[in-house]
C-alpha cells in the first residue's frame, strides 16, 4: 500500500482533514510481517526505515457533548488479591470523532468518541526503527516481529515520543487533527488498556464482565491467549499475530508478552483507587502465566529500579502497546463548550416529574449565592450547589443507562412479535394444503390417511392459536414499554439515547434496526395522542412481517 493510499484511508476513518503530500514515506517491509491478520478497519501509519504499525479504532460512544465519557466496571469480583485485582469504576473516552475534529466538541451533540490502540504488541523490530541510530541493512523478517521486550517503561515512553517526533518531522499529516491540535502516541492508561482488553462496546455487559474472553463452541483459549503449559506457549513468546484477535481485532492483549501501562501503580480500595501512586503496571501476564491464574482482570505492580544491580527495571517477559490520543483541550474557544456540557450533565431532564422543583432549588443556590453578604458564606453556598450537580450528574448517568435498556428490551420484544407473526404466517400457508390431501385421502376412502391429515390440522390451529396469544402479549408488554418512556422521559433524551443504541443495534440484524426505527415512530405518535396505540402498534408489526415474508 502505498503512502497517499494509507494517508487518504487514515482520513476517511478518522473524519479528519489531512494535507496529502507525495513526500510521505514509503511502507517498505512485508504486509504479512507487520500484519500478520490484516482485517477492516485496520490503521496503518509509516514508521522509519519503511516500517509500519497498524491501529484498531476503540469507540467509546457518549451522548454528553463535549464532556460525555463512557462508565466501566473494571477489576473482577471474588479476587484473592482485592487490593491489586477487585472491582472499582473507571471511566474512558476517545478524542476523535466521526464527525471530524474532537469527540463532542460542541455542546449538547451526540458525541461517538473513540482512540486508536496498537493492533499487536510492539514488535522488535518497530522498536528498532525508531530508536537504532541507523537503519538495518536488510529489510526486517519474520523473528524480528516477536514483542519488544527487556526494555524498561521509560525506553517505551521515549520510543512513543520519539516516534511521535518523527511523525511530526516527516509525516504531519499522518495524525489526525483535533481541534487546533495534531495528535500523538503514547502508552495507554490502564482504564483504555483493560476496556479495549475486554471487547469494549463490541461485547455485551456479561461477557465484558466475564473473568476470560468469550469463546465460541469448540473453541480453546490456546487459540486466544499464549500462557504457560504444553497445550499453549510453554514460556516462550510468540510471534506478533499467531494467534485470534479479541472481539475489537487486537491480538495478545492477554499472555505473550506483558504490558507496561502509562499511568502510575494504585491500590484498589472498596471500589476505588487507593490514593498512594506507586510503580508501574503491568497487565495480562505472559507466555510463563498459567491457565488457572489468568483473567481479564489481572495486574501487577512493577518496581521501576533495580535496587540490586542499580538500574532501571526491565523485564524479558513485559513489553507494551501504543495508543493514538490527542489532548482533552484543543482549541481556545472549548471553554463554553465544556461549561455548557457540565452543566447540561447536572440537568433534570424536563419530562421528569419533580425537575420543576429540582430547577427552582437550583436557580435559588444561585441567588442566594449572588445575594451573600461575604466570600465565605458564597463559597458555602457554591459548594452545595456543587455537590448537588454532581449528585444530579451521576443521577442522570444512571438514568441514561436504563433507559438504553429499556430501549433496547422494547426492540428485542418488537423483533420477537414479527417472528411469531412470520411463523403464523408460515402454518396459515400450510392450511389449505391440509385441505386438499384430505379431500384427497377422502376420494380414496382412506379414512386412516384423512384423520391424520385432520389431526395434523388442528394441531397447526393449536399453534396458529398459540403464537396469536404469545403475539398479543409481546404487544401489551411493548405497548407498556412505549408508555414508560413516552410519558416520563422528554423527547430530547429519548432520542439522544436512540442515537446512541443505532450503530450496535443494527450490528445485531437489519430487523431489529427496523423494529428501532418503529419505536421512534411509536414514541412519536404517543406524544402526539397522549397514550401508546395498541392498534397502530400491531398494524405496524404485521406490516413489518409481511414485507419480510414477501405477503402482499
Amino acid at each position: 500500500m502505498t503512502m497517499i493510499a494509507t494517508a487518504a484511508a487514515l482520513a476517511t476513518m478518522s473524519g479528519a482533514v489531512f494535507a496529502q503530500t507525495a513526500a510521505a514515506p514509503a511502507i517498505t517491509w512485508e504486509e504479512k510481517y507487520y500484519n500478520p491478520q490484516p482485517a477492516e478497519g485496520d490503521l496503518t501509519l509509516p514508521m522509519p526505515c519503511g516500517g509500519a504499525m497498524v491501529f484498531r479504532r476503540i469507540d467509546t460512544p457518549n451522548t454528553e457533548g463535549a464532556i460525555g465519557d463512557v462508565a466501566v466496571v473494571l477489576g473482577q469480583e471474588g479476587e484473592a488479591q482485592p487490593y491489586l485485582d477487585g472491582l472499582r469504576r473507571g471511566y474512558v473516552s476517545g478524542p476523535f470523532s466521526d464527525a471530524g475534529g474532537a469527540a463532542g466538541s460542541s455542546a449538547g451533540s451526540s458525541a461517538r468518541g473513540y482512540f486508536w490502540m496498537a493492533k499487536y504488541e510492539l514488535a522488535e523490530a518497530q522498536y528498532t526503527a525508531v530508536t537504532a541510530p541507523e537503519c538495518p541493512d536488510k529489510a526486517p523478517r519474520k523473528r524480528d516481529f516477536l514483542p519488544a521486550v527487556g526494555h524498561s517503561k521509560i525506553d517505551y515512553d521515549l520510543f512513543a515520543q520519539s516516534y511521535t517526533l518523527w511523525l511530526l518531522h516527516t509525516a504531519p499529516q499522518m495524525l489526525p487533527a483535533v481541534g487546533a491540535t495534531r495528535a500523538f502516541l503514547r502508552l495507554p492508561t490502564e482504564e483504555e488498556w483493560e476496556f479495549a482488553e475486554r471487547g469494549g462496546t463490541a461485547l455485551s455487559e456479561a461477557q465484558f464482565r466475564a473473568p476470560l474472553p468469550p469463546l465460541a463452541e469448540g473453541e480453546s483459549l490456546s487459540e486466544y491467549v499464549a500462557y504457560g503449559g504444553t497445550e499453549s506457549a510453554g514460556g516462550k513468546i510468540q510471534i506478533i499475530g499467531t494467534l485470534k484477535p479479541n472481539a475489537l481485532g487486537l491480538h495478545d492483549m492477554l499472555g505473550n508478552a506483558a504490558e507496561i501501562i502509562g499511568a502510575p501503580f494504585y491500590m484498589v480500595r472498596h471500589g476505588r483507587m487507593h490514593g498512594q501512586a506507586g510503580g508501574y503496571v503491568k497487565r495480562g501476564g505472559d507466555a510463563r502465566t498459567p491457565a488457572e491464574s489468568l483473567g481479564q482482570a489481572i495486574r501487577y505492580e512493577v518496581a521501576p529500579y533495580d535496587l540490586i544491580s542499580g538500574t532501571v527495571a526491565s523485564d524479558r517477559f513485559t513489553g507494551t502497546r501504543l495508543v493514538i490520543s490527542a489532548l482533552s483541550i484543543n482549541a481556545p474557544d472549548q471553554q463554553a463548550a465544556l461549561i455548557g456540557a457540565l452543566d447540561d450533565l447536572a440537568r433534570p431532564d424536563p419530562g421528569l416529574k419533580g425537575t420543576a422543583t429540582e430547577t427552582e432549588a437550583r436557580q435559588l443556590l444561585e441567588q442566594l449565592a449572588a445575594a451573600a453578604a461575604d466570600g465565605r458564606e458564597k463559597s458555602r453556598i457554591e459548594r452545595i450547589r456543587a455537590v448537588i450537580d454532581a449528585a444530579q450528574a451521576e443521577r442522570n448517568a444512571q438514568r441514561d443507562r436504563t433507559l438504553r435498556m429499556v430501549i433496547s428490551a422494547s426492540v428485542m420484544v418488537c423483533d420477537q412479535a414479527v417472528q411469531r407473526l412470520l411463523n403464523a404466517f408460515a402454518i396459515s400457508m400450510l392450511l389449505p394444503d391440509y385441505d386438499s390431501m384430505e379431500m384427497t385421502a377422502m376420494a380414496a376412502h382412506d379414512t386412516a390417511l384423512a384423520a391424520e391429515v385432520r389431526a395434523e390440522r388442528e394441531a397447526a390451529l393449536q399453534k396458529l392459536r398459540e403464537l396469536k396469544a404469545l403475539t398479543e402479549g409481546e404487544v401489551n408488554e411493548y405497548s407498556d414499554l412505549v408508555e414508560g418512556l413516552g410519558a416520563d422521559y422528554s423527547a430530547a433524551l429519548l432520542e439522544a439515547q436512540l442515537q446512541y443504541l443505532r450503530p450496535e443495534i443494527l450490528a445485531r440484524s437489519a430487523r431489529r434496526g427496523s423494529c428501532l426505527a418503529l419505536l421512534e415512530t411509536h414514541l412519536d405518535a404517543r406524544r402526539t395522542k397522549g397514550f401508546a396505540d395498541m392498534s397502530l402498534i400491531t398494524k405496524d408489526f404485521t406490516a413489518m412481517a409481511k414485507a419480510a415474508a414477501d405477503l402482499k
